[in-house]
């Protein structure tokens, strides 16, 4: 497809869907205010800020409108993903508004000192990403990409969000992309158990270290769905309550006070 076709394409896309695809940068709109971060880990470039309180956090990354990726740019709603809400093109650059932000897996392993998930947690984290993972795949039939212990999150109410979805609409998905987003989630729960504690465990642990660390190259996200996690409802209620805890007493540096 020539070009100047596919630049077309991508502007009625945009004209059917203002919503959430615009022209221009979100720092040039009026009556709005961002704060800007030196270097969260995250992603997260600024944060939108509202009487004070975060908004919208914000990360980008380079696209070509022939991109095939752009058109596909939309909302997305469900549990397990980090919302999507406004999506800005200007000169090359993508940038991407999403709802609250949280803490990522990644920073909770930095704080095993003062927070340390049991397994029953790290079942419950495992399943949410599952479930957004297998929208993912078959609802939006895209793979995720880049799914890593600092692209998964917990937000403030205690729920495993997945960040990073606009970025994956613009990427080009395959068959074995999304066996790397499975073999991704089996390399999260192999972190966040502890390498030095895989010999010799039972249980929920056990379960884990079996049916995800060595899950076969052409597992599906149904697969290890069927697997008995040992989840429940009051594990994921625990799980709430322990972050909540963690917030509450000021242990963790949130991405308002990094910039």
């Amino acid at each position: 497809m020539a070009k100047g076709s596919s630049t077309q394409d991508v502007r009625q896309y945009m004209s059917r869907s203002e919503s959430i695809v615009k022209r221009g940068s979100p720092y040039a709109e009026t009556g709005r205010a961002y704060v800007g971060l030196k270097s969260s880990g995250s992603g997260i470039c600024a944060i939108e800020m509202r009487n004070g309180v975060p908004v919208s956090f914000i990360s980008h990354c380079a696209v070509k409108e022939e991109d095939h990726g752009v058109k596909y740019l939309r909302q997305v709603t469900h549990t397990n993903l980090l919302g999507l809400k406004e999506v800005y093109l200007k000169d090359g650059v993508a940038f991407f508004l999403y709802d609250a932000w949280g803490i990522t897996l990644d920073e909770l392993q930095r704080l095993s000192h003062v927070f340390r998930l049991g397994e029953v947690e790290v079942a419950t984290i495992c399943k949410g990403i599952l479930q957004g993972l297998e929208y993912i795949h078959n609802d939006l039939e895209i793979c995720h990409g880049d799914l890593s212990c600092s692209t998964v999150l917990i937000n403030d109410g205690g729920d495993v969000k997945i960040a990073g979805i606009g970025e994956s609409m613009i990427r080009k998905s395959s068959l074995q992309a999304k066996f790397q987003d499975i073999r991704a989630v089996c390399n999260i729960a192999h972190t966040l158990l502890g390498h030095d504690n895989m010999t010799g465990v039972r249980g929920t642990l056990g379960l884990l270290a079996v049916d995800f660390i060595a899950a076969p190259p052409d597992v599906t996200v149904e697969n290890l769905l069927q697997v008995h996690l040992g989840t429940s409802k009051a594990s994921i209620i625990t799980l709430k309550i322990r972050f909540l805890a963690l917030v509450s007493s000021n242990c963790c540096t949130t991405l308002c006070t990094s910039g």
